[in-house]
């Protein structure tokens, strides 16, 4: 009689908790984008009113908490919520955030991966909180052999992604309670299934001020070319009003200076000056003193 009064006390324990979960799935990822295994915790809450709420989960205290957030209606996430962390003991930090919906979403990263190329990983998760319904999914690695869960996953499929998942079911789980399972599989390759870019490395002058000095070095040619454009224009100008009387004048003096570099040349000598004066010379270049015919 007290085993059966303590076995239907039971579920009015669980029912009257407010944190307690209608759904609870674990997802557990290994080498999935990093070398380490990604742990993703989805729980519905059983009592969809007094929203928004703190709600909690227990991670181990070696692990890399990521994200802390809850589902929208439209099945998308809320940005990261803030959270805060207390060491729970027994390994485990206690992780607490505000939902503002029934769905709340969690995911972090602990290096359980032992052994190469032959990996072991023996994965527990202990609830924070009751739970009525939970399920453990797991990923197989891309380019992972001989893989193998204890216990023996119920069910097997193969997503969209590319990958396979196993899936177990786990009874109703009290607050406090464990699930375990042991996952092994052969994987020689180094990299995780999902390999990111890195991001670019930035450049060493921003784009902004790259595309700013090329066009102030447009700008500086334009700006010479239109000198040597102006200059030129000028001294074209200036010797397009240079009068022809005078080019020729200045030809033709150039050309009697030439002639009268020569003795021969000379015809008569200036009575003034002395100059030499040439056969067509009226006056004297040097002094201007008329030519006597003698």
């Amino acid at each position: 009689m007290v085993a059966f009064s303590l076995w239907t006390l039971a579920p009015r324990a669980l029912a009257q908790d407010p944190n307690r979960l209608a759904k609870l799935q674990v997802s557990v990822w290994p080498e999935h984008d990093q070398p380490t295994v990604l742990v993703m915790i989805d729980g519905t809450l059983a009592d969809a009113t007094n929203l928004p709420r703190p709600v909690a989960v227990l991670i181990p205290s070696s692990a890399k908490l990521q994200v802390t957030t809850f589902a929208n209606p439209d099945g998308t996430f809320a940005p990261e919520q803030p959270s805060q962390s207390t060491d729970a003991g027994g390994g485990y930090t206690r992780v607490t955030f505000t939902t503002n919906t029934a769905d709340y979403h969690v995911e972090y990263y602990d290096d359980l991966l032992r052994g190469s190329p032959d990996k072991t990983m023996d994965f527990v998760y202990q609830a924070a909180a009751p739970a009525d319904q939970v399920t453990l999914e797991v990923q197989q690695p891309l380019k992972a052999t001989n893989f193998s869960i204890t216990p023996a996953p119920q069910a097997t499929r193969d997503g969209g992604d590319g990958f396979k998942y196993y899936t177990l079911q786990f009874p109703a789980l009290a607050a406090g309670q464990t699930i375990r399972a042991q996952i092994k599989y052969t994987k020689s390759d180094p990299n995780p299934s999902v390999i990111t870019a890195p991001p670019a490395a930035p450049s060493s002058v921003p784009a902004a001020t790259s595309s700013s000095l090329s066009t102030l070095y447009v700008l500086a040619a334009l700006v010479v070319l239109g000198l040597v454009a102006v200059l030129g224009f000028f001294l074209l100008r200036q010797n397009a009003r240079e009068p022809v009387s005078v080019r020729t004048g200045a030809r033709n003096r150039a050309r009697r200076s030439a002639e009268r570099a020569s003795s021969a040349n000379v015809a008569a000598f200036c009575t003034q000056c002395g100059y030499g004066l040439g056969s067509e010379d009226l006056f004297c270049p040097r002094c201007g003193t008329k030519r006597r015919m003698i």
